[in-house]
């Protein structure tokens, strides 16, 4: 009987791929889910100019990596995500790297993307291209070197990660001179880290 392919799938085949099927739900590309507030900038992919305010565990990678993602659909397009002042060969460097090889994408660290030496130009980046930006470090004179920024490139998508200890997310003023740029802003409020089963694993693993 099983050497019709019409035949019927016996109970351990059947098994079998009900296992596979919950292994391939089980994934974590799969299991993800959005916040609303998540979501609304993940339909918001087409805006040009975007701040992603938050503290961490609030999604602004996974935010960033889907912007990437979506630029990607256009074959063309050339990409370079930064993680500001972030030491080479970090972690999430290297988990960027993964999860975009073969892509027309660079992932670039350890620049200071603020400070006011930082030219994108100088950095291999060409006005027609896209830049991502992860833990930029919020500073007084964030504005001006944003502004900058935005001058030398065809898109912009930034999440800050640092704030120095005279700034706050919450400033109004700082959002109004961001729209005056024409940068839209979200604050993600909402961390989705457990903070504290990361410490309990962390200890079980040192014994």
């Amino acid at each position: 009987a099983q050497g019709q392919h019409k035949a019927p799938l016996t109970h351990q085949k059947l098994t079998e791929i009900v296992a596979e099927d919950l292994d391939k739900a089980s994934a974590p590309e799969n299991i993800l889910f959005w916040s609303p507030q998540q979501l609304s900038i993940v339909q918001a992919m087409n805006v040009d100019w975007m701040v992603l305010m938050g503290y961490y565990g609030t999604g602004k990678t996974i935010l960033l990596m889907e912007r990437a993602d979506y630029l990607l659909r256009n074959p063309s397009n050339v990409i370079h995500f930064y993680i500001d002042n972030g030491p080479i060969g970090s972690g999430l460097e290297e988990v960027l790297k993964l999860r975009f090889a073969g892509k027309n994408i660079m992932i670039k660290s350890g620049r200071n993307i603020f400070q006011s030496s930082f030219n994108f130009e100088d950095d291999g980046v060409n006005p027609s291209d896209h830049v991502l930006i992860d833990e930029s470090h919020l500073t007084t004179t964030f504005i001006e070197m944003l502004k900058k920024h935005q001058s030398k490139v065809s898109t912009l998508w930034l999440a800050i990660g640092q704030i120095s200890k005279s700034m706050s997310l919450e400033d109004r003023q700082f959002v109004k001179e961001l729209e005056e740029i024409n940068f839209s802003s979200v604050t993600l409020k909402h961390c989705f880290r457990n903070g504290s089963a990361i410490v309990e694993l962390a200890k079980s693993k040192l014994g």
